[in-house]
């Protein structure tokens, strides 16, 4: 399942300031280089406005300001040098005088930035991913009815999104050079799939629209008539000439390895990681399999039949409820986590403008700028439009030992924890920075956290645990060999199919998310793994902590931040402590 967050446009604004508008950096500053921040006022004083302008480009490059990005080459060329000339400014401002926090807070913000120059520059999207174009997302919130906002205040909106839509589809027409087949081929189902949606669906809004009604109907139909030539235009004209290739390239890839995630270790390493870690889970099922039926060949036989046991079509959204509210009692009474009182997770259905791209689910963590403390995990129902065979195999997905795996990682102790924590934290960039290597990877770390502490019991629970961990280090097997021409897009399909038994349309679907976010699914094992490690550290100096709130509290109050700026901090702390409780 994917997660998501949003933030509102008002608090941040209210939060970083009108003084920090994204101008400041612009090409209108001043070319000089400024001088190198010194002393302890100077360095924090030119730390923090710094930090608030990193944060304002974040926000206005999310997807959730509406689709009207400046997709123009110049527009992208400008993010580019907007990020550029913030890494100057941070390069030069002094470690000498700040905090360990603020040191790495510093730290942190140059890694960030400098890797995603140098990755902006490799991909080149706006030349390559003809799907970027069309702000689906946009169109699909704006026509949700469960969507915040009035009828007529969401038709407004979506007329916006709608009227700049002509313009933006040319924009990608003058932009898209040679990209690979299988982003054309994405681009296609994405632009067929807003289509339908946009011609179903908007004509509901407007007759419940009021006065924005007729501008609706009038940016629709406009709307409609530029995707439908865009449509046109990737099937008959980009199509062809999408020879393209994806690779990220191991030069690249070892790039995001060391600067942004400062990593001691290269794509080789990884890989060999990766390769190490499905042997051992492989054998591990194995004999776990050979418990549940010792008859069986293979793991991948006895998973198969655990899958016949699933609840119901109506009974699935309260089959996952209890389990979560079973992992958070579990998880109040062993002491794992300190959760704030008010704190609850919930379950309810997908959107149906949102169906046709999540076909299973998702996990809305609590926004990390707000009060609300509640978590949503967001699940697909089985629909009546589903033929009998499809209904079966949705059910199969949701069987029940894989219902409290989720409920663990996506809500207790996993990732709305996390999230509470972000919340929490008084340091304005751990609020917004959430890299995959810890938080991917504290999800992946508590299933094995919760079988050790014994809320994830039984046999066919554990082969599920396994298989889902299997997975993930398929995912770094695949991700690395992908990207340094080790592997084709139809070997790794292959791969997932025989050896983790994906259905190969969604191991295609699978892989397709690798091609396009290169070295993101690291972070499920590899981050698992750099938090175990910085655990063991931790027992091995200071004992085993009790209760175990005592080091998972200090570990997710960094923040979702490299692991090996989590264990810098994260032992300072305690040394600082224990200095302390000693003089």
């Amino acid at each position: 399942m994917t997660r998501s967050y949003s933030m509102s446009a008002t608090r941040w604004v209210g939060l970083i300031g009108a003084a920090l508008a994204l101008s400041a950096l612009s090409g209108c500053s001043r070319k000089e280089e400024a001088p190198a921040a010194t002393g302890p006022s100077a360095s924090a004083a030119a730390l923090e406005p710094l930090i608030q302008q990193y944060a304002q480009i974040e926000r206005l490059e999310e997807e959730e300001m509406g689709g009207r990005r400046d997709v123009s080459a110049a527009g992208f060329q400008q993010e580019i040098d907007v990020r550029r000339q913030l890494l100057e400014k941070v390069r030069h401002v002094s470690k000498d005088g700040l905090s360990l926090d603020q040191d790495i807070d510093r730290r942190l913000m140059i890694g960030l930035l400098d890797s995603s120059i140098h990755t902006a520059e490799a991909r080149r999207i706006w030349e390559n991913d003809p799907a970027l174009y069309v702000p689906a997302p946009e169109i699909g919130r704006g026509l949700e009815p469960t969507a915040p906002g009035t009828p007529q205040e969401r038709a407004t909106s979506l007329t916006a999104v709608l009227n700049d839509l002509p313009a933006r589809l040319d924009h990608a027409r003058r932009n898209l050079k040679t990209p690979p087949r299988t982003f054309t081929e994405s681009a296609i189902f994405k632009t067929e799939g807003t289509i339908k949606l946009l011609r179903e669906s908007a004509p509901t809004l407007a007759a419940q629209a009021g006065d924005a009604k007729e501008s609706l109907n009038a940016a629709t139909k406009t709307a409609l008539a530029a995707l439908d030539d865009y449509l046109k235009f990737l099937k008959d004209d980009l199509l062809s000439r999408s020879t393209g290739s994806w690779v990220f390239g191991k030069e690249n890839y070892d790039y995001v390895l060391q600067h942004r995630w400062m990593m001691n270790a290269d794509a080789d390493a990884i890989l060999a990681r990766g390769q190490k870690a499905f042997e051992e889970t492989e054998a591990l099922a194995q004999e776990v399999a050979k418990r549940i039926d010792p008859k069986a060949k293979h793991w991948t036989e006895v998973y198969e039949k655990l899958k016949d046991d699933h609840p119901t079509a109506d009974g699935i959204k309260q089959a996952y409820q209890a389990k979560i509210d079973a992992a958070k009692a579990f998880a109040i009474e062993k002491h794992i986590v300190t959760l704030p009182p008010g704190e609850r997770v919930i379950t309810i259905d997908t959107p149906p403008a949102m169906r046709r791209s999540s076909p299973f689910g998702t996990f809305q963590s609590v926004d990390p700028f707000g009060k609300d403390l509640e978590g949503k995990l967001v699940l697909t129902p089985i629909e009546d439009w589903m033929t009998a065979q499809q209904r079966e195999d949705r059910l199969r997905s949701h069987h029940t030992a894989w219902i409290p795996i989720i409920a663990v990682h996506e809500a207790y102790p996993g990732h709305h924890v996390d999230g509470l924590k972000r919340q929490q934290s008084p340091r304005l960039l751990r609020k917004i920075v959430r890299e995959s290597i810890m938080s991917e990877g504290w999800g992946l770390f508590t299933e094995e956290m919760m079988f050790e502490q014994g809320f994830l019991q039984g046999d066919d629970v554990r082969l599920t645990q396994l298989r889902n961990r299997l997975w993930r280090a398929a995912r770094v097997i695949l991700d690395v060999s992908l990207h340094t021409c080790r592997m084709s897009f139809d070997d790794a399909v292959t791969f997932l199919s025989e050896k983790v038994r994906f259905d190969r349309y969604a191991a295609g679907l699978d892989v397709n998310m690798y091609i396009e976010r290169p070295t993101y699914v690291l972070g499920y094992l590899i981050g698992m793994q750099e938090i175990e490690q910085i655990r063991a550290d931790y027992i091995k100096q200071y004992g085993e902590p009790n209760p175990p709130s005592e080091f998972y509290d200090r570990l997710l109050s960094v923040g979702s931040i490299p692991p090996a700026l989590v264990r810098e901090s994260l032992f300072a702390q305690k040394a600082a402590e224990a200095k302390a409780g000693g003089s």
